[in-house]
């Protein structure tokens, strides 16, 4: 896995990721003694079952700023907070990656070739549609991470880079995640606290979720044809993925696809299906999914031949591949936990909400997506985010006489495109998939301003149309 320490550019040189979140953790700290400290009372809400913030109770506390001893504890502190997300993605990578290992991704994929003649153009594009459809309706969004190397491998399979594998799966799944329909972690939340009916306004959110795929996709082929055309064009190019098969499409094309593949396959196929339903039906969260993978990681090993040492061998290589990914997310969430520390959140929260009123309609919209884009960068957790701001703008959006549908589309539209730009989230998508931070924003910087520039006007739309009316 590219772990992106040292670049030089002529004399510029790209810090280490860990030096970019590290940065940010002691401007969080510095925050704290900068910024007043203050909080919102909170209840339980038994209809969202979460904790809210109770609007018009904000009150200035007593300071609490973070020291440096503080702030270096609290790295570990975000390593034991992150464990769950942390855990989930070597088991996740573990099943995933062997299939690589036990050759069925390489002769299933050389059998799709075959089978496709010619067609195989379709193959990456679909699978875009394919994520940002779970992310939509499942709001599936850390549990792809899994898919992560397999995709990347398909895509230098299919003549591509390992990057433009990367952008179909966290790419199309953040494309749906903020342009959802029906994403469950962030329309339902923020409606349920709007009081407004559940899964309301669908028909014109369908209509954004068009419109931001559209861009995607476009983005997307524009960069590969880009590589496919010229492989030094990549973004990534001279940069190592231990996780991923590097198989040229002659080398795929040449495997013999046995019983035992596909087989795996077919077990992969319904570990999905499992993953899926279970999530949707039963609740299922990362300890089950988890289970899951575990368990038809040991099968695929052992249907292709390993034994359990061997399993267990592999399991801990590919472990050892990932591990900067996971020390990224811990250090990512001590970010969070400093600014929880120095109870500063609530103040910049009401600053900002205080700054939105007297405004006309229109700019006060788009000044709510411009609050929620910036929230993100402290609190990187869709229901998080929705939890401790949505309680501020529905009575805030009462006041300037904004329908409460509008309020939340800023928030989702806010809160979801700038998971893929923000360090403090965009940082784990990098770790994940092994492309380095600003080998990242090459991509994705100019999609973040097309598809904040795309949003601004679909708000303001929805604001011309009484986009409601609840």
């Amino acid at each position: 896995m590219a772990t992106g320490n040292v670049e030089k550019n002529g004399k510029i040189t790209i810090p280490h990721t860990f030096v970019i979140i590290s940065t940010f953790i002691i401007i969080a700290t510095i925050l704290t003694w900068i910024v007043p400290a203050g909080t919102f009372q909170r209840v339980f809400d038994e209809a969202t079952g979460r904790t809210l913030v109770v609007a018009g109770t904000f009150e200035f506390v007593q300071a609490t700023p973070v020291t440096l001893t503080q702030m270096v504890m609290s790295i570990f502190d975000g390593m034991v907070d992150a464990a769950n997300i942390v855990f989930f993605t070597f088991f996740s990578y573990g099943f995933m990656v062997m299939l690589i290992k036990v050759g069925a991704f390489d002769s299933g994929v050389g059998a799709l070739i075959r089978t496709l003649k010619g067609k195989d153009y379709i193959v990456m594009p679909v699978l875009a549609v394919l994520f940002s459809l779970m992310g939509a309706s499942f709001g599936i969004y850390e549990e792809s991470y899994g898919f992560v190397p397999i995709v990347m491998s398909m895509a230098v399979a299919l003549g591509y880079d390992p990057f433009y594998g990367a952008i179909v799966v966290l790419g199309g799944i953040s494309t749906g995640y903020a342009s959802a329909a029906i994403n469950p972690y962030t329309v339902a939340i923020a409606q349920t606290i709007g009081e407004l009916p559940l899964f309301s306004g669908m028909a014109y959110r369908g209509v954004c979720y068009l419109c931001f795929i559209t861009v995607f996709l476009i983005c997307l082929q524009r960069y590969g044809n880009k590589v496919k055309k010229d492989p030094s064009k990549s973004y990534v190019y001279g940069i190592d993925f231990p996780n991923i098969s590097t198989s040229s499409q002659e080398e795929l094309l040449a495997k013999e696809f046995t019983v035992q593949h596909k087989i795996s396959l077919l077990i992969c196929l319904f570990t999905v299906i499992a993953f899926a339903f279970g999530a949707i039906k039963y609740g299922w969260y990362f300890s089950e999914l988890s289970a899951i993978f575990i368990v038809m990681m040991f099968v695929i090993g052992l249907i292709n031949g390993k034994s359990i040492n061997q399993i267990c061998e592999d399991f801990v290589e590919i472990s050892k591949n990932i591990l900067i990914a996971a020390f990224v997310i811990g250090l990512s969430r001590a970010i969070l936990i400093v600014l929880q520390k120095g109870q500063v959140i609530d103040t910049i929260c009401y600053y900002f909400s205080n700054s939105l009123s007297g405004l006309p309609k229109i700019v006060a919209v788009e000044a709510m997506l411009v609050f929620q884009t910036l929230l993100n960068l402290f609190i990187p957790s869709g229901s998080g985010q929705a939890v401790t701001s949505m309680p501020l703008m529905i009575p805030l959006a009462d006041l300037l006489g904004i329908n409460r549908q509008i309020a939340v589309l800023a928030f989702q539209f806010g809160d979801g495109f700038s998971n893929i730009f923000w360090p403090t989230a965009c940082a784990v998508l990098c770790a994940i998939s092994g492309v380095p931070i600003n080998k990242w924003w090459r991509f994705f910087a100019p999609f973040f301003f097309i598809t904040e520039s795309v949003a601004a006007v679909l708000v303001a739309v929805a604001v011309l149309i009484n986009y409601g009316p609840f």
